[in-house]
């Protein structure tokens, strides 16, 4: 366990030792609003939109699942009981059509197909998540481990190494141990700080000499936001605003802790890399805006959500100053010891970028923005304020309606999108991202939305109880991703450069063209004059004795053919191909009864 330092020296010393460890902390940092204030100019040109290339050798390939999503045997082998355990199965499950987590994947008991689906996507590392509640019943991390749990992790990892796959290994995915939530409130209590450190300890001790990639939590924004600001989220504390700053300031500083643990007891044998997973969403700004204004509006938007927490841990160990003249006395503040102790307390930026934050995201856009599922801006963005750090997207994917099963070509789009948009930013922007997690590998229990969606490169049908992953069009496709290390360019395709034959027709198509036979508009029908809110319901009201002529029928004849025919004209084409509509010109269906204004 680790005591703050608390003598000047041996709190310069620490500061000194990570910095040095800080492999780009030379670079400056905090120039991020300067991606906005940017011609909008890119250096891939018009036909690199996509771009044909491969990734570094080496890049990290790889996918990801979380404990309480996968592993269902809530109660086996001696396991606790978590707050998602307790959520679930409490009254709010209505929200889940009582759907719980019980069984899920089934990963507990179906580890070793895990390991086939991996080997089958040839990817070169696996990233998920400890159940905290399964190593420690109790959650106190000072007692006997659950030794049931710990083999299985065990033998989860070694047969990883065996297969040549890296474990990345998260401490804490949302599934808190009950207990800690009945006798201390969960995050809101500073007393998790310390037993999170114990926890990770253990962690460290037990799997760290098999293990080179740790993260100690996943997107602590959401557990600070739907799970103690709105509910939505396990404990379902509905706390709002300062209950979500409360738990997102023991959060920083309980990864914090957990880093400088590793840091000093672990590091100099083990030799390892420690971070923490942040979300985030992506925001564009309002065309008419000046760049200043747009800039700064945007930057704030990321500082909400991204910011709250690398700003401390990427940066001088505070929060942003937006954040704080925001909330004033409802935020949190770091003493001057513990802005050292917190900040560069991580080896990596570790990024999500799912559907999660991209929801929550629309409620931070103000004056005209729009969110956009812009990955490369969102690198760049982080490259540029917290100085060019190495980058693993941790969390890269969406996620595709239960009804389609296992083929969905949107979700091979928005795969193929976001990965060549981390290629574009390697490439182009200089961004250092050293792997990429497609999430997730299997099909699994989707927090608030239960089993209504489905994120998993693999289709599992939850209604049979063998849990058979099944490689799902998504899972082909990634896997020749993996295979290529990218998009390859097809050196066998010529590009041809030349004209169409002088009398090649270019033409426009439409369907039924609807042609109006009478008057459609008042104008032609209403002769009053009216006024407009004079009452202020926002009422017309007709001003009385006051009436103009109507205009004749014959103005609307071949009204909206002549608009038509000016839209067709400015394409420059020499044909038009449209449908006639026989049910109108033959309303009978035949020749006995036809309708000459129509034909007209």
């Amino acid at each position: 366990m680790l005591n703050l330092p608390s003598h000047p020296t041996r709190l310069l010393v620490s500061l000194l030792l990570s910095v040095f460890l800080w492999n780009w902390a030379a670079c400056s940092s905090g120039d991020g609003r300067s991606i906005w204030e940017r011609p909008k100019s890119s250096p891939v040109t018009k036909d690199q939109l996509f771009l044909q290339d491969t990734f570094p050798p080496g890049f990290l390939w790889g996918s990801g699942t979380s404990a309480f999503q996968t592993e269902g045997a809530w109660n086996q082998d001696g396991k606790g009981i978590s707050i998602w355990d307790h959520f679930t199965h409490s009254s709010v499950s209505d929200r889940f059509q009582r759907e719980t987590a019980d069984v899920a994947s089934d990963s507990y008991n179906c580890w070793e197909e895990d390991v086939e689906a991996l080997g089958y996507l040839a990817v070169r590392s696996y990233s998920f998540s400890l159940s905290w509640p399964r190593l420690f019943p109790d959650g106190n991390a000072t007692g006997e481990p659950n030794a049931a749990a710990v083999d299985h992790y065990s033998r989860l990892i070694e047969k990883l190494l065996e297969k040549k796959i890296e474990p990345i290994v998260t401490l804490y995915h949302w599934d808190l141990p009950q207990v800690f939530q009945d006798q201390y409130g969960g995050w809101t209590n500073d007393t998790l700080v310390e037993h999170f450190e114990q926890y990770a300890a253990f962690c460290f001790h037990t799997f760290g000499s098999r293990v080179k990639y740790w993260l100690t939590m996943h997107n602590p924004y959401l557990v600070a936001v739907q799970g103690y600001g709105t509910g939505m989220h396990a404990p379902g504390e509905i706390g709002g605003l300062y209950s979500s700053l409360t738990v997102a300031h023991n959060l920083i500083r309980a990864h914090a802790k957990a880093w400088q643990t590793y840091n000093t007891h672990f590091r100099p044998t083990q030799k390892g890399k420690v971070s923490i997973v942040l979300g985030s969403h992506w925001v564009e700004p309002h065309r008419g805006q000046s760049k200043a204004a747009t800039a700064a509006l945007c930057q704030q938007s990321i500082e909400a959500v991204l910011g709250w927490f690398a700003e401390p841990i990427f940066g001088d160990g505070d929060y942003p100053v937006s954040l704080k003249t925001k909330h004033a006395a409802l935020m949190p503040t770091f003493t001057p010891e513990e802005k050292l102790w917190v900040q560069r307390t991580a080896d990596f930026f570790a990024l999500s970028f799912g559907p999660d934050n991209i929801r929550l995201g629309q409620s931070l856009v103000h004056n005209g923005q729009r969110i956009t599922p812009d990955l490369r801006s969102l690198l760049g963005w982080i490259k540029l304020e917290y100085g060019n750090p190495r980058i693993l997207v941790a969390e890269g994917g969406w996620f595709s309606d239960a009804s389609v099963g296992r083929e969905d070509t949107v979700a091979i789009y928005l795969m193929k999108s976001f990965i060549n948009q981390v290629l574009k930013a390697i490439k182009f922007d200089g961004v250092q991202v050293f792997g990429y997690s497609a999430w997730s590998l299997v099909d699994g229990f989707e927090w608030n939305y239960g089993y209504g969606i489905r994120r998993g490169l693999f289709y599992i049908d939850f209604n049979q109880p063998n849990r058979t992953r099944i490689p799902k069009t998504t899972a082909q496709y990634y896997k020749q991703i993996v295979t290529d290390n990218g998009f390859p360019s097809n050196e066998t395709s010529i590009e041809v450069k030349a004209h169409f034959p002088c009398k090649f027709h270019w033409g426009v198509a439409d369907s039924t063209l609807q042609v109006r036979f009478h008057p459609f508009s008042p104008q032609f029908s209403d002769s009053h004059v009216y006024s407009w809110n004079l009452t202020g319901d926002g009422s017309l009201r007709p001003i009385p004795g006051v009436k103009l002529n109507t205009r004749p029928a014959q103005c609307t004849d071949y009204l909206a053919i002549r608009s038509h025919l000016r839209l067709f004209a400015s394409t420059g084409a020499s044909h038009y191909r449209f449908a006639l509509n026989w049910s109108l010109i033959l309303p009978q269906g035949s020749r006995s009864s036809v309708n000459t204004e129509a034909l007209r």
